[in-house]
Order: C-alpha cells, then sequence, then structure tokens
C-alpha cells in the first residue's frame, strides 16, 4: 500500500520523529505496527493499532 498523506500526530514522546511510523499506520487503516524501536513499541497501542516486537508479532499470529 502506498499513502501520499498522513496526519499529524504527536504521539510518541519520547522520539517525535517516530511519530512517522503511527501516521503512517492510520493513514493507511493499519492493523499493526512491528518495530523494534523502544519508544514505538512502548506505546503499545493507538486507536485499536497494536504494536509489537518482531517477536510478539510472531507469537501472536504463529498457527498453534
Amino acid at each position: 500500500m502506498f499513502t501520499a498523506k498522513t496526519p499529524d500526530l504527536h504521539i510518541v514522546e519520547e522520539d517525535p520523529d517516530d511519530d512517522k511510523f503511527i501516521e503512517c499506520a492510520v493513514a493507511l487503516n493499519a492493523e499493526a505496527v512491528i518495530s523494534g524501536d523502544k519508544a514505538v513499541i512502548d506505546i503499545g497501542e493507538y486507536i485499536g493499532i497494536k504494536i509489537f516486537t518482531p517477536a510478539d508479532f510472531l507469537n501472536h499470529f504463529r498457527p498453534a
């Protein structure tokens, strides 16, 4: 997917440059963000968009 316009959000207080990841997820109606960045991971969830580490994502969605 591609988007040329994203909302201007201020979510990641520890590192405002990381807001772009949340902005893209919101613009594209994503269900999840996968990140290794602590400041992004610490958000946990934003308007229903879950934020996972790569390992947590695999554990959550891996078939039983």
